[in-house]
């Protein structure tokens, strides 16, 4: 397998390794390359497919993508795992499956269930131009400056639309509802105070349902007006 990754600070400190979501790249977490890399040692993925990892076209995408977040993790002691949406359920199931191979998970506007709006589907395949014009208005708070929306957006049309079909058809179809009681790694959940894919009431539930098995410890830390 070849899998394109972005590597920051001293390898000697604390991994953390990072998983993109639906359509993303390793410069979807290009703040906390630079903004974290003081302090730990930071490894942004990119999944096949996305950015200059090349395409692999393996019937089962779900494993096909937790096979290249394993390539990753097993360079690594015990490195903490991190994913925003898609790439939070690809870190929840990785969880689930080996956790012996983690020191903890982050999550980052996820849920143990992630429903995909039918409209998003649609834009996908009949107006793409329309597609990327909606992450401007669903993705972002309105606070956020528009040059940052703008470079989110051209970001965006890099990806394939059918690739990014794909991703959201693993959303459609995540749901670890019944199981997140059996994580057992130390969690760190962060949420914004306005999203509106990933709502803060989600994440309550990941804490309630989690919370069941007493080896887990869960944390959910709101980023407010964001």
């Amino acid at each position: 397998m070849q899998v394109n990754w972005e590597e920051v600070g001293n390898p000697e400190n604390r991994t953390i390794i990072l998983v993109h979501g639906a359509g993303g790249s390793a410069a979807t977490w290009f703040m906390q390359l630079r903004g974290l890399s003081k302090h730990y040692h930071i490894i942004a993925l990119e999944l096949n497919g996305h950015g200059r990892s090349p395409n692999r076209l393996e019937e089962n995408v779900t494993q096909s993508y937790l096979d290249d977040v394993r390539e990753i993790v097993s360079m690594y002691e015990k490195p903490i795992l991190g994913g925003h949406s898609m790439g939070g359920a690809l870190t929840q199931l990785f969880a689930l499956r080996h956790p012996e191979q983690l020191g903890g998970i982050l999550l980052v506007g996820t849920g143990a269930r992630l429903r995909v709006n039918p409209m998003v589907f649609d834009l996908l395949d009949t107006n793409f131009d329309a597609y990327i014009e909606a992450l401007g208005t669903f993705m972002f708070h309105d606070g956020v400056s528009p040059e940052m929306i703008a470079a989110s957006k051209q970001e965006a049309r890099k990806c394939p639309a059918q690739i990014i079909r794909r991703d959201f058809e693993l959303c459609n179809h995540f749901d670890v509802m019944d199981t997140i009681s059996s994580i057992s790694n130390q969690t760190l959940i962060i949420v914004g105070e306005e999203d509106v894919m990933t709502p803060v009431n989600m994440q309550t539930i990941f804490i309630r349902k989690s919370q069941t098995q007493k080896s887990t410890l869960s944390n959910l830390q709101v980023i407010w007006l964001c």
